[in-house]
């Protein structure tokens, strides 16, 4: 036997309340007020007005789904205030790194270093010196510098002093052979047999 509160009462599942929301199937005008605010525009005034209202269920439905989507919208924007910033700061973070990177292989390419081995000798320079890329333009450009211990210096000028340093020495690229060099006349002279 179906008990009568189900035949009369709507229960509607709301997502922040661990008991479904009662609301009745019909209402008397001066009753209107102890229903929750939101679920009010669900009741809809009967053909007599002395009857009161009767509550639309379609209407309380699109209420619930409206009420449960906005929370999870707060939910997630909540979510994004605190990881935002986060996500924010370690993407400048990426960039400064990546602008580094470039600096330091463009200057190494500039030095001569051997094209293999320019990861290596980058490791060395950041174990000894701290560089600093902040950002000149909106269009990502920026400006990189080497923190030595004799302080700022530009990062072409560090790479050069590694370079030209004993350290530095394993890194750099073959010198091209002289064009008159006994090892080049002799290629020569193996092409032209051939």
């Amino acid at each position: 036997m179906i008990r009568e509160s189900h035949i009369n009462n709507y229960y509607v599942p709301v997502h922040d309340q661990p008991n479904p929301l009662c609301l009745p199937r019909r209402i008397a005008a001066d009753r209107l007020d102890a229903i929750p605010e939101n679920y009010r525009a669900a009741y809809l005034e009967e053909d007599d007005p002395t009857k009161g209202f009767e509550l639309s269920t379609r209407i309380a439905d699109v209420i619930r789904d409206g009420e449960a989507e906005l929370a999870s919208l707060n939910a997630q924007l909540e979510k994004t205030k605190i990881e935002g910033p986060a996500k924010l700061a370690a993407v400048k973070q990426q960039m400064r790194d990546n602008a580094i990177d470039e600096t330091l292989r463009l200057s190494f390419a500039k030095a001569g270093a051997h094209n293999g081995l320019v990861d290596g000798a980058m490791a060395i320079l950041k174990k000894t010196n701290q560089f600093e890329a902040e950002k000149t333009s909106d269009d990502g450009t920026y400006a990189v510098l080497a923190r030595t211990s004799l302080g700022l210096a530009q990062v072409d000028s560090v790479v050069q002093q590694f370079m030209q340093s004993d350290e530095g020495a394993a890194y750099r690229g073959k010198p091209a052979a002289p064009a008159g060099s006994a090892f080049s006349q002799l290629q020569s002279g193996l092409k032209r047999q051939h």
